[in-house]
């Protein structure tokens, strides 16, 4: 009697230990990002601002906090006009869909650079080979709402909230290393508003948060704001790969 029953409870617990450990996916939540990249696939240009702020190291266990605002125009399939306000900087980063090119408004210095021919490309491109990162962009690429299931071990609908007193959609996602919150717009475009990461990869935590706002939705950008003329006096330099 007491073997079968410690056999039960072993049974027991293994089994729940294996549910456990099974991914979990809720379906309204990938039915709302689904939606949310479809509507990102069919638009010809896009306009937004971002606010982020996140954790940085600043010395030895101690991080800061960095704040930056992101002025965005893009238009499909190869053009983006970037200009990003920082602390103590002011960056515009041009594509035209051969280069791109980085102009320091504070430094009155630039470097162009030849580039893959589409913005999903460059944009990796960016952030692989020189740390660039411009914008929280992944929400415009086609496969978002995949790689958002494949790499989170838990994905789940927790709700509605309220963003900047507008009705917002709340997801989620974890796994061992980060979890990211996810607020989507209740109405019929199902736009981004606010996301928060919050990494686990070291010895703290730490968090990258942006708020997205002044949505503009295939307007007729002309070409000519995706070029770039040097002013005058301004300087070019050598881009160098971080690889």
């Amino acid at each position: 009697m007491t073997k079968r029953f410690c056999l039960v409870v072993m049974l027991l617990f293994f089994s729940f230990l294996v549910k456990a450990q099974e991914k979990i996916v809720d379906t309204t939540a990938i039915m709302i990002l689904d939606r949310m990249s479809s509507i990102f696939g069919e638009l010809g240009s896009v306009g937004f601002t971002s606010e982020m702020s996140k954790d940085v190291v600043y010395a030895e266990n101690f991080f800061i906090k960095v704040f930056s605002k992101t002025d965005v125009k893009i238009k499909g399939p190869n053009k983006f006009s970037v200009r990003i306000h920082g602390e103590n900087k002011e960056d515009q980063y041009s594509y035209n869909g051969e280069e791109v090119v980085y102009f320091s408004f504070k430094n009155n210095i630039y470097t162009v650079a030849d580039a893959p021919d589409n913005l999903i490309e460059t944009i990796d491109w960016l952030y692989e080979d020189f740390g660039i990162e411009l914008t929280t962009a992944d929400f415009l690429y086609p496969s978002f709402s995949e790689d958002f299931v494949s790499n989170m071990d838990h994905v789940e609908y927790l709700g509605m909230a309220e963003i900047n007193g507008k009705p917002a959609f709340h997801v989620a996602g974890s796994n061992d290393s980060m979890t990211v919150q996810i607020w989507v717009s209740n109405d019929n475009y199902f736009l981004p508003m606010k996301t928060v990461i919050t990494y686990f990869d070291g010895a703290y935590a730490h968090q990258h948060q942006t708020d997205f706002s002044n949505w503009i939705l295939n307007s007729e950008y002309p070409d000519t704001i995706f070029e770039f003329s040097p002013p005058p006096g301004a300087k070019q330099i050598t881009w160098m790969s971080q690889n």
